[in-house]
């Protein structure tokens, strides 16, 4: 009996997404509900808690993300609950949907082997490494993917009308983690203008045209009444400043971080790091110069129009790690740079098959060469977390941490000591305190981070305390916060008084309530 090359296909088109879930399960299970990000997870978590509250981004609190992340977080407690486990629970399913979706993207354009191998590696790089946190970024990302993948669907099948719920999905994207949306719109652009330049193009400019269009209309189906809401409530203003303005005028100065050297790191695993950030400028180098000899020769064809897309998506989503030069905004940029690199490795395969040990000889090195690759980034990426923590037993909680009780034993002070109508500050950059505590922030700003504030919003701050004052304060990191906003410092001596003292925290109580 035969075996036709279609039925191949259809099984590994079962097998592989199957595997790939059982990967980011395996990955998984044991890790989703480990560690704490007192940082970005509170600043998440309190901040849906707010919108839960009534409260709207950017206006009511300042906010460095777009607004939906907010509200998806937020609805996810009304369906699970309110606590870190909930969270973690949505971040479970952003991280098991990513692989599949790049696994369906890829095989639009390759085959179910390539297709796996781009998509394998998300299992292991992305939010393993943030205690699978669905941060704003990572929900981007995912929708990023399902709007490019329904695009592709739409062309494949013909189906114009298609595009226009891509564009739903752009537009959603774009107000969960900006930037990406606004990469992933310009990739999707230049696809169009290759494929109208491409002499083979299967599609027709008229075609074109009406993809363009029903996306285009698909964008402003959610965005042109978004923008009203905001306009009317004043939100607009806000959500101008601290998305379009504040990224360019303060971030890079204030929380830039340089680039890795060549050189840096002193051990394997460090060294794997570093080389993991200058791999996607090396296979972008050698696709821009593969599709400059095809436009020089004139060879540039529909394939060719679909790597400029690849290589147009993952250069700009690189963009993220260029400003501030850590493991989490890598990470960030690599899902696009995965299915460049399938995609340029299934053109050396098709230049090479003619000689076939060489082509075999490649793929057997290559292979081991990735897999050696990803066994070192997975030993420091998702270390033996099944000892040493236990679960933390607030209500918010429900996630293993090391030494949980201690931290239920001082969160539950706080709220001995603080009616739960009243408000607390902990400051400079411990959000997560407001959320496990349930106990609110009387002012705009949920962090204070060095040179993202001036002089007049510290007065700003402090007059908002003050309508609301705090019944504690809790400092960390007193130096810095000296050093940045001496303002604030100078704020809590004067009506504050140091009780208690537990590691590097410290808690001031109100005077007048003595």
């Amino acid at each position: 009996m035969q075996i036709s090359k279609t039925n191949v296909t259809r099984f590994g088109d079962l097998i592989c997404p199957a595997m790939l879930l059982l990967i980011a399960i395996a990955i998984a299970y044991p890790r989703w509900r480990v560690g704490i990000d007192w940082r970005d997870e509170g600043l998440l978590a309190y901040g849906a808690e707010r919108v839960l509250h009534g409260e709207i981004p950017h206006r009511d609190f300042v906010s460095l993300q777009p607004p939906l992340s907010f509200y998806t977080s937020a609805a996810a407690f009304k369906l699970g609950g309110t606590s870190l486990a909930t969270l973690r629970g949505f971040g479970l399913t952003i991280f098991l949907l990513l692989p599949v979706l790049i696994y369906a993207l890829g095989r639009s354009f390759l085959g179910p082997i390539l297709s796996f191998a781009a998509a394998a590696p998300a299992c292991i790089l992305g939010l393993p490494y943030i205690y699978f946190v669905p941060l704003a970024a990572w929900q981007g990302i995912t929708t990023s993917f399902a709007a490019v993948l329904l695009f592709i669907v739409a062309m494949r099948l013909q189906r114009p009308w298609l595009a226009m719920p891509a564009g739903v999905l752009s537009s959603l994207a774009l107000l969960l983690r900006q930037d990406q949306a606004l990469y992933t719109m310009a990739a999707l652009l230049f696809l169009l203008v290759a494929l109208h330049l491409a002499p083979d193009s299967s599609f027709s400019k008229t075609n074109l045209r009406r993809f363009f269009y029903f996306w285009l209309g698909g964008i402003a189906m959610i965005l042109t009444p978004a923008l009203l809401v905001w306009w009317k409530i004043g939100a607009l203003p806000e959500m101008f400043r601290q998305l379009v303005v504040f990224p360019f005028a303060t971030y890079r100065k204030s929380s830039a971080l340089p680039f890795p050297r060549v050189t840096a790191g002193k051990t394997i695993s460090e060294r794997t790091i570093v080389l993991l950030y200058y791999l996607p400028l090396f296979m972008q180098a050698m696709a821009a110069l593969y599709l400059g000899q095809s436009i020089l020769r004139r060879r540039f064809r529909e394939r060719e129009a679909s790597l400029s897309f690849f290589l147009v998506w993952s250069a700009l989503f690189y963009l993220q790690v260029m400003v501030r030069s850590d493991q989490t905004h890598l990470l960030m940029t690599l899902p696009p740079f995965f299915l460049l690199s399938a995609f340029c490795w299934s053109i050396l395969q098709r230049a090479i098959n003619k000689y076939r040990g060489l082509g075999t000889l490649f793929s057997v090195l290559l292979s081991i060469g990735v897999v050696s690759f990803l066994w070192i980034l997975r030993s420091m990426a998702l270390p033996d977390v099944t000892h040493g923590v236990e679960r933390l037993s607030l209500s918010r909680g429900g996630i293993f941490i090391a030494q949980p009780n201690v931290v239920s034993q001082f969160v539950r002070q706080i709220q001995d000591l603080v009616p739960s109508s009243n408000s607390i500050l902990a400051l400079p950059y411990q959000p997560m305190f407001y959320f496990l505590c349930n106990r609110h922030n009387p002012t705009r700003w949920n962090y204070l981070w060095p040179g993202d504030q001036t002089a007049n919003d510290h007065e700003r701050f402090i007059e908002e305390a003050e309508r609301d004052p705090p019944a504690i304060v809790l400092l960390s990191d007193q130096g810095q916060l000296t050093a940045s906003a001496p303002m604030i410092m100078e704020y809590v001596r004067m009506h504050y008084l140091l009780t208690n003292q537990l590691g590097d925290i410290s808690i001031y109580e109100r005077l007048e309530t003595r």
